[in-house]
């Protein structure tokens, strides 16, 4: 039997657009972002929604992959320089293949000089890569979820709660529902 590979990444935060200061990669974590297996050794374990996909991705059994973890605090737009370096690591581990995709965003990230709608546009990227593959979001509960990310996550989930102490409760619930989809035991939304 195929072992199930499980993309699972982490690009979160809330753009202050009244802020002139841009948010630079080195913003996304104690020295900027986690990058491969020091994503998946620094998130699991964690009670966030990442934590939660890297549960239920390693109870599977399946091979998992942890191209980019960052969580930057509300700031100033994000440098388009580091938004394309998180999309780029994100797509080209998606361009290897693997059989679902969880993502642990937050929905209101504005992007110097690229977009409005950092997390639609970046799932619009992963669905032109992968587009039959099903992909789970979880978002924060003040995300601007957007037409572009509906039409291009199968699932999306957000936290119910401020403060946010249901962040993880958030991504077992977008991860459980994603393998569910990913084995039938649940239709794909209706467009």
């Amino acid at each position: 039997m195929k072992k199930i590979k499980v993309l699972i990444a982490q690009m979160e935060h809330e753009t202050n657009t009244f802020s002139p200061v841009l948010t630079p990669w080195d913003s996304f974590g104690p020295n900027g972002p986690y990058v491969g297996q020091d994503a998946y050794d620094a998130m699991k374990g964690t009670k966030t929604p990442i934590g939660a996909f890297i549960d239920i991705a390693d109870e599977l059994g399946a091979d998992v992959i942890t191209p980019v973890a960052g969580f930057a605090y509300p700031s100033g737009p994000v440098d388009g320089n580091a938004y394309d370096r998180f999309c780029n690591l994100i797509i080209d581990s998606v361009k290897c293949g693997c059989d679902m995709i969880m993502l642990d965003l937050h929905g209101a990230m504005v992007v110097m000089d690229r977009t409005l709608d950092g997390e639609g546009t970046l799932l619009e990227k992963v669905r032109l890569a992968a587009p039959d593959t099903p992909i789970a979001v979880s978002l924060d509960l003040h995300a601007n979820v957007t037409r572009k990310m509906v039409d291009n996550a199968d699932i999306i989930v957000g936290y119910k709660t401020y403060p946010h102490i249901d962040m993880y409760e958030t991504g077992k619930l977008a991860g459980e529902l994603l393998v569910k989809m990913y084995r039938g035991e649940i239709s794909p939304k209706l467009h």
